[in-house]
């Protein structure tokens, strides 16, 4: 620790080589002590012991700008006037004692984030047709991978197939209930046609709605 006025008097070889020894030492230092250095100048430094707070001289030389504060025992820096995370809004939620220790924005994620078994555990606690769950359904509607379509224009079904007779033909389809919410298509949905012969040379046509899988979004 040493703090020097920095101006180098007249003087006789020695009592010079003393002085400039001590300057370029306060230099060294960051002219670090307990108390200001009582000779001043702007921009400089000055590294206050008493509180570990690193100091820069303001530029009009008439007060000190804390830097930041040092701690010896973890040879740490924080560096001051900076903003923190706030917890009401961009980690709402988070542990607020988290934001108070060493990596503090890596240790606040880590907390947040899901284990593979805490997944697993929320998606089998599931309701059926909530968002993020799936169902097998049909629409009349052509859609394909990646549309959307409001659950109420979506019929739940089990496995459909054609049937023919003599007398008519059509798809025989176990339904259930129409879905509330979005879903987005993750296959193909739709209706296609096409001319069955009933007998006797005459032909039908057949309209069948294509079912597939459906992921509720909203």
């Amino acid at each position: 620790m040493s703090q020097n006025d920095y101006v180098i008097a007249n003087q006789t070889t020695p009592l010079f080589r003393a002085d400039l020894n001590l300057a370029l030492q306060a230099l060294a230092s960051n002219s670090s002590g307990p108390t200001a250095p009582s000779t001043t100048y702007a921009n400089m430094m000055w590294y206050d012991t008493a509180s570990n707070i690193l100091k820069m001289r303001s530029e009009a030389d008439d007060a000190w700008i804390n830097l930041g504060t040092l701690d010896q025992s973890l040879g740490t820096f924080t560096p001051a006037g900076v903003t923190g995370i706030s917890t009401d809004s961009d980690l709402a939620g988070v542990d607020p004692t988290l934001l108070t220790t060493r990596g503090t924005i890596a240790t606040a994620i880590a907390a947040t984030v899901p284990t593979t078994s805490q997944v697993l555990t929320a998606t089998s606690g599931a309701t059926a047709g909530a968002v993020g769950t799936y169902a097998f359904g049909r629409a009349g509607t052509s859609k394909v991978l990646g549309d959307t379509l409001a659950g109420s224009s979506i019929t739940t079904v089990g496995t459909t197939g054609y049937y023919e007779n003599p007398i008519s033909s059509g798809y025989l389809a176990i339904t259930g209930a129409t879905l509330a919410g979005t879903w987005m298509c993750m296959g193909r949905s739709g209706t296609v046609s096409f001319q069955v012969n009933i007998g006797g040379g005459d032909t039908a046509t057949v309209n069948v709605s294509m079912s597939t899988l459906w992921l509720r979004i909203v």
